[in-house]
């Protein structure tokens, strides 16, 4: 590395037609002044750097890629959660509509027997109905005895 005093102690060449010696020196003593400072800032910063090393301090673009990697996974289970909710959804709503079937088909089932003991009902009272009217004919006739005449 190169230290102010390595830039003060350079020495170049005297030329015929070079450059001014005295702006070279005010340039290089410019220089090393500016080198002075960069090695008091890196010497301020290196125990910093230490430090943040040691007490394992993330830099800021290491949280954000942590931070996309969390949110890439939590989009992930999300998803895979999402998909097992609309997987089981679809095998209830299958469950129920079987269900629905069997209901149907119970109630069309029901509602035929229903029918069938209407009619029959209906029958029977058509034939109490019709013996009651044979009965009554048979009684008029039959009972010649009771008149009311």
């Amino acid at each position: 590395m190169i230290t102010k005093k390595d830039i003060l102690e350079r020495k170049f060449h005297k030329s015929l037609r070079g450059y001014d010696t005295v702006e070279i020196q005010y340039f290089l003593e410019m220089l090393a002044d500016e080198f002075e400072k960069l090695e008091k800032r890196i010497a301020e910063l290196e125990p910093i750097e230490k430090q943040m090393q040691q007490m394992n301090i993330k830099s800021p673009e290491n949280i954000i890629n942590e931070a996309g990697e969390r949110a890439r996974k939590i989009v992930a289970d999300s998803e895979k959660l999402a998909e097992e909710v609309l997987n089981t959804a679809k095998k209830k709503k299958e469950a129920e509509e079987k269900d629905i079937v069997k209901l149907q088909i119970h109630k069309n089932q029901l509602i035929q027997l229903l029918k069938n003991a209407m009619r029959k009902q209906a029958e029977l009272l058509n034939f109490i109905s019709s013996l009651d009217n044979d009965i009554d004919n048979e009684t008029e006739i039959e009972n010649p005895y009771d008149k009311t005449e």
